[in-house]
This record gives structure tokens, C-alpha cells and sequence, in this order.
């Protein structure tokens, strides 16, 4: 008799669950797709107009397209890990909402432009803007100053005309 029953509460436990086919097509999840897509090298970001490849000496370089919008290229170098981004009419490619903070002292300079390095939290930010492109390079990796002053400097004279 007490396997009847636990076979009852089992059969019982079981009909109650309901399969994948049996859930109304309105209450099903929609497959989101992921705005951040790897992709093979920096040709990939020609529709976006963004023309940035890592720099030299950069290891483990990955590129992505985000949200089909931005072009980031995910490297290392000496051990700190960066993003680089551009991106068509973005003021803020880096996608940082947070206040930050210039970093007193350390701005990157090409040519006569200034570019402000920036902290946020333990992040650290650079963002400048030749023509319609956007571009950012940020790090949440402990770096020295200068360090991410020289990187800026010649990531930025790669973005902007030989003249400058």
C-alpha cells in the first residue's frame, strides 16, 4: 500500500511539470542574441568606418563587434589587459555611466590635440574623437600613468592624420 501511494505523489509530482511543448508560446523566453559577437580581424569593422587595429606588442588580441555599432579589440600587453573601441558618432564608446576623474597631470598629447586620461573607480579611461569616429581605450587593470599616456599617444596618432 505505501508503494501505491509514493508511486501516486511521484505520478502526481510529475504530470505537474510542465514541458517545453505544453508552455503558451507568450510565456516562452525569446532567444536574446549577444550584442557582443567575436569576429576574424579588424576588416570586419570597415562598416562601422572604424579603422583601429591593437598596437605593437600587443598579445592575445581578440576583436569583437558590438551590437554591430562598435569595434573593440580585447588585447594584453606587459600583463594589463585592454579594450579598444571606435565607433561612428559615439561620444562615449567605453559604455562607462560612472563619474570619473581626471587623472591629474597625465593627458596624452598628438599634435595640438589633448587627449585627458581619466579614472573611474580603479578604471582607467581615454576617449577622443577625429572626424565621426570615436575612439576609447579603457583598462581596469592597475597601470602607471604614463604607461596608458604612451599607449593613448600611439593609438591616437595611428587614428589621425599624418600632419598632426
Amino acid at each position: 500500500m505505501r508503494k501505491i501511494w509514493l508511486l501516486l505523489g511521484m505520478a502526481v509530482l510529475l504530470s505537474g511539470c510542465a514541458k517545453e511543448d505544453s508552455i503558451k508560446p507568450e510565456t516562452r523566453r525569446e532567444e536574446v542574441p549577444d550584442p557582443m559577437v567575436e569576429v576574424e580581424g579588424a576588416q570586419a569593422f570597415a562598416k562601422v568606418g572604424a579603422d583601429i587595429e591593437a598596437p605593437a606588442g600587443a598579445e592575445d588580441a581578440k576583436y569583437f563587434m558590438i551590437a554591430d555599432q562598435i569595434a573593440e579589440i580585447q588585447f594584453t600587453q606587459n600583463g594589463v589587459q585592454y579594450s579598444y573601441r571606435a565607433a561612428r558618432a559615439k561620444e562615449n564608446v567605453t559604455g562607462m555611466q560612472t563619474e570619473t576623474q581626471e587623472l591629474e597631470a597625465v593627458r596624452a598629447v598628438v599634435g595640438s590635440c589633448e587627449i585627458p586620461i581619466q579614472i573611474a573607480g580603479s578604471s582607467y579611461v581615454a576617449i577622443w574623437k577625429w572626424g565621426e569616429i570615436s575612439y576609447g581605450l579603457i583598462t581596469r587593470d592597475s597601470v602607471d600613468g604614463g604607461v596608458m599616456k604612451s599607449l593613448v599617444e600611439e593609438l591616437a596618432r595611428e587614428t589621425m592624420p599624418a600632419q598632426l
